[in-house]
């Protein structure tokens, strides 16, 4: 607008000048004239426009424990229409712990068979890590000694434990290490039959166990996908690593459009893609390592709780410190109002000064009023977008 405007009136604070020069007045006068016009719309007011409001809404977030990383972030949210979620630590809390424990070696104990799986997660953060590592705590287990742990993204980990390798993920990660997991269809059945995470745990090339871990959704996260579609948001879509009935059991129980599941790290940054390119907008939202992808790629990316990483942080547009997902359409409510005074503040300065421009180009307005006119389109813009400072965040 800066670039269009300036020039205009510079433009015709000229023609302004020689008019009243043709129409017989003196140098003086007409100086008087152009100086009126150049004084009402030197464009304070368009400057502050925006950068007042996004100040203000920023500051907003910010003492409601939402940070923006820039101010495009703070703008851009109020456009998504649709918005992707993670499951673990986004719509579940994050917290899960173990619920069942099948032996498929009967060599092996419940306890060994545990404590070699905590050797493989020792030095995890993931939540199902910390699941297991819990359980070994709780019980009074000691984690045998092992090799440095290797992580294969949205896979598993393995380690050495004596001469064994321990490995410690999901039926895939199994299969691609050619260990059979066929011994395992009843016991896998029921696990997966009462919603829980299914862990695969294997010793060498052999399968020893399955361990089923719960993690309960958050508890607003229904409302806050109540709230997204109150926002306007066309399409809600879940995806995740889990297995695809984990997934079917919580998009249907949280009312959510559509799922991906099984998927890895770069899996989630094509569907995201994919959704892009039907021409919406879109928000990922999402805690971990394998989120980070898709946080990137996706217009605006949202690192959410207390589970969230470094790399998903570092990743995503947007970080909410608090572990309250109702935060997330507030996000975008408190987009759409600074955007909302942005387009005010256009309005009135743009309004007020060229309705004063014309009175000043005419001669029925003195010059020293011109000043007050235009000071006071500044103040406008300003009170106008400290208005923000009453916005309220729901709760």
């Amino acid at each position: 607008v800066s670039g269009v405007f300036v020039p205009s009136v510079m433009g015709i604070a000229l023609v302004t000048f020689v008019v009243w020069l043709l129409l017989g007045r003196t140098v003086g006068y007409a100086l008087a004239r152009g100086i009126s016009v150049l004084v009402i719309s030197c464009p304070c007011a368009l400057g502050l426009a925006t950068p007042v409001a996004i100040m203000v809404g920023s500051g907003m977030g910010a003492k409601n424990g939402i940070l923006f990383k820039t101010a495009v972030s703070l703008e851009e949210t109020g456009k998504t229409e649709i918005v992707a979620l993670d499951k673990t630590g986004t719509i579940t809390e994050g917290k899960p712990s173990v619920q069942t424990i099948k032996l498929l070696d009967k060599n092996i104990g419940e306890n060994k068979m545990l404590a070699y799986a905590a050797a493989a997660e020792e030095t995890s953060t993931h939540p199902l890590a910390v699941a297991i590592l819990n359980e070994v705590k709780e019980r009074g287990l000691e984690i045998p000694n092992h090799t440095e742990n290797k992580v294969i993204v949205a896979r598993g980990i393995e380690t050495e434990v004596g001469d064994s390798i321990i490995r410690v993920g999901s039926k895939k990660f199994m299969e691609e290490n050619g260990i059979s997991t066929d011994n395992s269809h009843d016991e896998v059945k029921v696990i997966l039959g009462r919603g829980e995470i299914l862990i695969y745990v294997a010793k060498d090339d052999k399968l020893i166990g399955l361990i089923g871990v719960t993690d309960p959704p958050r508890e607003n996260i229904k409302r806050t996908i109540n709230r997204l579609r109150g926002q306007g948001i066309d399409e809600i879509v879940l995806l995740t690593g889990d297995l695809e009935q984990q997934a079917q059991t919580i998009a249907s129980r949280m009312s959510i459009d559509s799922y991906e599941s099984e998927l890895l790290p770069e899996d989630k940054a094509r569907n995201i893609l994919a959704l892009q390119s039907r021409g919406s907008n879109v928000i990922m939202i999402g805690d971990g390592i394998n989120d980070a992808p898709a946080l990137s790629y996706a217009n605006i990316g949202v690192a959410l709780g207390s589970t969230r990483t470094d790399v998903a942080m570092e990743a995503a547009d947007i970080t909410i410190t608090k572990d309250d997902p109702l935060l997330v359409p507030e996000v975008i409510g408190l987009s759409k109002k600074t955007v909302k005074t942005i387009k005010e503040n256009f309005a009135m300065a743009i309004g007020i000064n060229s309705f004063a421009l014309v009175l000043g180009a005419t001669g029925i307005l003195p010059a020293i009023y011109s000043s007050v006119i235009h000071n006071m389109s500044t103040i406008l813009v300003v009170g106008n977008s400290l208005k923000l400072l009453k916005y309220k965040l729901k709760n």
